[in-house]
């Protein structure tokens, strides 16, 4: 079952009254052994109404997506699993104790993160990677979907999906780490996204879920030989 925002708020509260930084999934992941996406939803939820109400302070650290483990460092090492920016909460007379916050996934943060670090030098332009382009893809395609006005169908969507899968498949072998790492992110990613896509889709669109299924299966490239 979900837990609701209320309940993870006072987890979160009283998380962080024993420690200076915690991230949400690792909160998450200590209070549940087999976590639900649900579970993570309703704790961002938590997190966000708590940091909107200046009870903690929403900040974005390194963190292991294996153990957990925070690293409060400009540039993270190798842990157990991969090292990625993360949503954490802190009390916000503590939140200064962590001295190097990491840059928003994506490279925007929302606008309740109290402490938004940039992804890049101010006035540098920014390199757009494949990965920004399909993140950006994504959020027009479920912008549209709860709008009603699609900018992006929902067939462009699954192709840049396609496209990425093909890309990270192709990484060269010397670099072979690097591309799984992405691609974990990409999954974890998707899979988020394919839960809220498919909300939206029974809810506004009933019956478009297994239309959108059928194209990226029909446009998936054939399992090598």
């Amino acid at each position: 079952m979900s837990k609701g925002p209320g309940v993870w708020q006072k987890e979160i509260l009283r998380v962080t009254s024993g420690v200076c930084v915690a991230t949400v999934s690792g909160i998450v992941r200590a209070r549940l052994p087999e976590p639900h996406r649900d579970a993570f939803v309703a704790a961002r939820r938590g997190a966000r109404g708590l940091a909107l109400a200046q009870r903690v302070s929403a900040v974005y650290a390194y963190a292991c997506m294996r153990c957990g483990q925070i690293q409060d460092s400009e540039t993270p090492g190798p842990c157990c699993g991969p090292v990625r920016p993360m949503l954490a909460v802190a009390r916000p007379d503590r939140r200064r104790l962590l001295l190097h916050p990491a840059p928003p996934p994506g490279g925007v943060a929302p606008s309740w993160i109290n402490v938004a670090v940039p992804s890049r030098p101010p006035g540098q332009l920014a390199v757009p990677s494949f990965e920004d382009l399909a993140d950006l893809v994504v959020r027009r395609c479920y912008e549209g979907l709860q709008s009603g006005r699609p900018t992006v169908s929902l067939q462009d969507a699954a192709a840049v999906m396609r496209l990425a899968w093909q890309i990270e498949r192709d990484e060269a072998i010397p670099e072979r780490d690097a591309a799984r790492r992405k691609l974990e992110k990409w999954q974890q990613d998707m899979t988020e996204f394919t839960w809220v896509l498919r909300s939206v889709l029974d809810r506004e669109y009933p019956g478009a879920w297994p239309a959108l299924m059928a194209e990226v299966r029909k446009r998936r490239p054939a399992a090598p030989q």
